[in-house]
């Protein structure tokens, strides 16, 4: 976010309950969202609810966690959509 001047906060919320992850649409850890979307453009229509480990597919292989190219595509994704507001 440094990189791009963005100065927001960033909310963290723990997902403690199956009931939870279901109100939240949690797709196990770490989900991180950019606006509400999540980094991941191919997880954004799944449901599959759940407190599992999640799995992030890169450029550079399985990850535990979403590539840099995966979150700077999402802040550019919502630079674009504020500039069209």
């Amino acid at each position: 976010m440094a990189e791009f001047g963005i100065e927001q906060p960033v909310d963290i919320t723990d997902v403690e309950t199956p009931e939870e992850a279901a109100k939240f649409k949690f797709l196990g850890s770490p989900t991180i969202r950019i606006d509400g979307l999540d980094v991941d453009k191919s997880a954004r229509d799944r449901t599959d609810y759940s407190l599992a480990c999640r799995i992030y597919r890169t450029g550079e292989g399985v990850q535990e966690w979403p590539s840099k190219a995966m979150i700077i595509d999402a802040l550019e994704e919502a630079r674009k959509s504020e500039a069209s507001i």
